[in-house]
């Protein structure tokens, strides 16, 4: 039986340095603590309602500034169930794009918060095939 494989064989895997490799970061990847702007083409504003009755909480120009009153409405003692988050158009369309819990996670990651269950992420073992260490 051959352990080694000639240069000249089909099956020949070179072995690869990987002490010269670069890391490139990824730019789509976030940094801690960087906000995120969500846009709809189209909308000119975005506001922050209540369910069901449709009284309007704020409106806003960007996202960005809906954030913040998003999660203050939340942490004030309104129940996330009760917020919905829409876009408006320049005709006055309504454009709904998020409500209840996921508008709560929604504005928390996008505001630069932490993802609220990243301690419950468990790194994942790998398990490599016996003998191909």
């Amino acid at each position: 039986m051959r352990t080694k494989l000639d240069p000249d064989d089909e099956f020949f895997i070179p072995e690869i340095d990987f002490s010269k490799v670069e890391f490139v970061p990824n730019p789509r990847i976030r940094a801690p603590g960087d906000k995120t702007e969500i846009c709809l083409d189209g909308a000119i504003e975005y506001q922050v309602r209540l369910i069901p009755s449709t009284k309007v909480i704020g409106r806003f120009v960007s996202t960005l500034d809906a954030w913040p009153a998003v999660i203050a409405a939340i942490e004030g003692g309104r129940s996330p169930r009760t917020l919905s988050l829409d876009a408006i158009g320049a005709a006055g369309q309504r454009w709904h794009m998020a409500a209840g819990p996921f508008l709560e996670r929604f504005a928390r990651l996008n505001n630069g918060e932490p993802h609220p269950y990243a301690d419950r992420v468990r790194p994942v073992r790998r398990r490599v095939a016996e003998g191909a260490a």
